[in-house]
């Protein structure tokens, strides 16, 4: 038996089986919420670039049984509109980290994640909302097009997060992303 991953120390004893392209999976993955500080610790371990999730909803990725990774989704820190929805309809997919190499896991991951979210959170939500770092291909987004995700611009590197009115602000903030919605 394999041991969990441990957010903490980051990688597995013994990994859960990789599938290659072509093999079902998607009765292999479930989606159970998590605390923030599992999530974060998953983020740190595994994250390309950010460490940390904001305060919302967290959903451990498990593959197996064994924890593989996490999905977290946030209020938008933003006041502007998106295709005429306000902020208060607008939630972001903050963080997807998935720490297996498994073919279409992010996707059968985030597409059971997004299941589980609009479920529990209808009464106001209406836009899905995420950015993808320039360099980054969104091939997992590209993947859930079906389920109503889609390109929607281009943030050109001039956002500022609310809390970094002043001071430092990590690169994220600067650097152009693509931006997917998906109507709910």
């Amino acid at each position: 038996m394999s041991q969990k991953l441990s957010p903490v120390k980051g990688g597995f004893a013994t990994p859960p089986a990789e599938y290659p392209l072509g093999i079902p999976i998607a009765d292999k993955v479930t989606i159970r919420e998590i605390d923030r500080n599992t999530a974060d610790r998953v983020y740190e371990n595994h994250h390309s670039y950010l460490p940390r999730g904001r305060c919302g909803w967290h959903y451990g990725v498990y593959f197996e049984g064994e924890i593989v990774g996490s999905i977290s989704f946030d209020n938008w820190p933003s006041q502007s509109t998106i295709r005429g929805y306000d902020s208060s309809q607008i939630i972001e997919v903050s963080r997807v980290c998935i720490a297996h190499d498994t073919p279409n896991l992010a996707s059968c991951a985030m597409s059971k994640a997004q299941n589980t979210f609009t479920k529990q959170y209808t009464d106001r939500l209406e836009l899905l909302i995420t950015y993808v770092k320039d360099g980054y291909h969104g091939t997992m987004f590209k993947a859930l097009r079906g389920k109503g995700w889609e390109i929607d611009g281009l943030s050109c590197g001039k956002a500022r997060a609310p809390h970094h009115e002043t001071g430092e602000i990590h690169e994220i903030y600067t650097t152009d992303k693509q931006r997917w919605v998906c109507e709910v």
